[in-house]
């Protein structure tokens, strides 16, 4: 059970982070990286025990012309042409990937999978099949093949949807399953449907108790509820595009663009920018989780010391540090979700009762009522 980085643009330098050393592993990025760039990570993780690198071969929006895509040896020359739909395609295409990824020097490869119109179950079938081609071109051997499914949160929001989903999904042969959720929420903002997220929390329920090792991909805070739910793995990032998977981190540079410096506040499952920072500061209001984040105390100090100066990269690293945390809190039963999720509410009303109002309207914790409900009725 472990926590993943989920690679981007400029994220080699987290692999091996004194303080990140709770990450057991990396998704690599082909988006990000040519091929003699992962050549290179996986020689690097190689000389750290038990770090595994798995390779996610990202054509989910095969027909972009952004990033290093395209200077992969297995990317379809035929893409605009070709029929997806043929087995014979999706054969040549794993056979492919296989080649070129083997030698690198990873450990697991995902199947690739395309994002389709609509999540129906000729897309599941097609998935499964597809991962299925992936471990006989393996050969049941090293590197191990995961299977990869891709599935939209509003489809999650009808019980049986999600259970049907789960009955086709387990048919894999695969041992592990490679879950990527697509929503409309910007990747700063909670995720606060319940019903989707309690169809959701139920698919991943379902296929570990089926057996399969699920790893949840591109997360965010809601990392909490995945956990709840009984998820093995989870994986994250620097970026929020890395956080959160959206159709525009494949349509744009991957560079990220503009960026703030954001705090993560456990004690309210929020992000803060740096005036709410210095506001929870003065009023005492940091929860221990983040008081004991050694790049919390960083960021303290820069504010304190340097006044104007840029802490972004110290929110990236603060973030990603409380998730490994936390994920371990939750997998060693040091902290029950329910029970947490109560006192984050209690936390806000607190913070109401004080006048303590932070710089963005939206940030006012009202999806912590929807995760709540989520977590409790999720298996009922």
């Amino acid at each position: 059970m472990a926590v993943y980085h989920q690679m981007g643009h400029d994220s080699e330098n987290l692999l091996h982070h004194e303080h990140l050393d709770r990450f057991r592993g990396a998704i690599l990025s082909p988006l990000n990286y040519r091929p003699d760039d992962v050549r290179d990570q996986a020689i690097e993780a190689s000389r750290r025990e038990g770090f595994e690198l798995i390779f996610d071969p990202q054509l989910y929006y095969p027909s972009t012309e952004r990033g290093c895509l395209r200077q992969w040896p297995y990317f379809p020359a035929d893409i605009d042409t070709a029929d997806p739909s043929a087995d014979g395609w999706w054969t040549s295409l794993v056979d492919n990937i296989v080649e070129c990824c083997s030698p690198l020097g990873v450990q697991a490869i995902c199947s690739p999978v395309i994002v389709p119109r609509t999540y129906d179950d000729a897309y599941l079938i097609r998935a499964v099949d597809v991962a299925d081609r992936l471990s006989r071109a393996l050969r049941g051997g090293s590197p191990d093949a995961i299977q990869t499914i891709v599935l939209g949160l509003s489809d999650m929001a009808s019980l049986d949807r999600a259970l049907g989903f789960a009955s086709i999904i387990s048919r894999t042969v695969a041992q592990r399953v490679y879950l990527v959720f697509v929503g409309t929420t910007e990747p700063r903002r909670e995720l606060s449907d319940p019903e989707e997220l309690k169809g959701a929390m139920r698919l991943v329920m379902e296929l570990e108790r089926c057996g399969l090792r699920v790893l949840v991909g591109f997360c965010s805070t809601e990392l909490i509820l995945w956990k709840h739910a009984g998820a093995s793995d989870c994986a994250t990032g620097k970026f929020f595009n890395l956080r959160r998977f959206t159709k525009s981190r494949f349509e744009e540079p991957s560079a990220g663009g503009g960026q703030l410096p954001y705090w993560f506040e456990e004690s309210l499952v929020a992000f803060l920018r740096e005036s709410d920072v210095i506001r929870m500061r003065d009023n005492k209001l940091f929860s221990g989780a983040s008081l004991s984040n050694p790049f919390c105390q960083q960021i303290l100090e820069k504010l304190a010391y340097e006044p104007g100066a840029p802490w972004i990269a110290l929110g990236w690293r603060q973030f990603m540090c409380w998730f490994a945390a936390f994920e371990e809190r939750v997998r060693t039963n040091q902290t029950e979700v329910p029970v947490f999720l109560k006192e984050v509410e209690e936390h806000w009303k607190r913070l109401d009762d004080r006048g303590v109002l932070l710089e963005e309207m939206r940030n006012d914790g009202s999806w912590v009522r929807q995760w709540r409900r989520a977590a409790i009725e999720y298996n009922k």
